[in-house]
């Protein structure tokens, strides 16, 4: 019994490992799925031969984040395993060999309804980003990567609830285009979604934005949380994509 109740553990504590990898990878920018989806290829020791693993390798947080997981879930795989075979082999009757079934079964339905709560799964998340922000140099970020499109440029989504300066504005008094970023769409709280808004759509505190642009403009502009010191950054982020402009027609002509 006592092997059973250890492959249990070492599973359940394989869900949090790689839950927690999961909210540190979204932290660095990533989507909750790619960051559930790397974290879950690392830990099982699958691989990630996808175009995102070149994401997740120039990245040195996420490549911090990653060799951790590859390290423990090596030892987590091995002991499941051989806590599961000293289970069923080192019992001495049949009696006991059904009581470790049943066991099995009850703990393996335990977690699978645990892994699909999603009010454990917020409670997960809240103390996963308490311990997070304490004891590491990971810190979260307002937006998650979508696409990256060239090395500098990528498309993400954008939370506009962490943003003081974009909620409660116009897109045409934004001007985010003179800065040289782009909004491609609108997700609205009630599920909603608008494509390619024009400028007279107003941005809303539950809006989540698509937006183009330079990766460090893009985080420029989602540490904006200050209305006043917002339109400072705005206006030297302007400045700096009007000299880059005049730089690129120089080389034109």
């Amino acid at each position: 019994m006592l092997s059973v109740l250890t492959l249990i553990f070492v599973v359940a504590l394989s869900m949090f490992v790689t839950k927690a990898a999961t909210i540190a990878l979204m932290h660095t920018g990533m989507s909750r799925e790619r960051a559930r989806f790397q974290a879950r290829s690392a830990f099982s020791g699958a691989g990630f031969t996808t175009s995102e693993s070149e994401v997740v390798v120039k990245h040195p947080v996420r490549r911090r984040i990653i060799m951790v997981l590859i390290l423990l879930g090596n030892a987590g795989v091995v002991t499941a395993i051989s806590s599961l075979i000293i289970g069923f082999t080192g019992s001495e009757s049949s009696a006991s060999d059904m009581r470790n079934l049943y066991l099995l079964i009850f703990g393996a339905s335990l977690l699978f309804f645990a892994a699909r709560s999603n009010r454990l799964d917020n409670f997960l998340e809240r103390i996963i980003n308490r311990v997070l922000r304490q004891y590491t140099d990971i810190r979260p970020t307002s937006f998650s990567k979508l696409i990256t499109v060239m090395e500098d440029y990528e498309v993400v989504e954008l939370k506009v609830s962490e943003n003081g300066w974009l909620a409660g504005q116009a897109l045409s008094d934004l001007k985010l285009t003179d800065e040289g970023i782009l909004v491609l769409g609108i997700y609205r709280d009630d599920s909603t979604y608008i494509g390619v808004p024009r400028g007279r759509y107003e941005i809303v505190e539950d809006d989540r934005l698509i937006i183009y642009g330079k990766a460090d403009r893009i985080a420029a502009l989602s540490d904006r949380a200050d209305p006043l010191e917002g339109k400072v950054s705005h206006k030297e982020a302007v400045d700096t994509h009007q000299a880059e402009l005049e730089e690129q027609d120089s080389e034109v002509d």
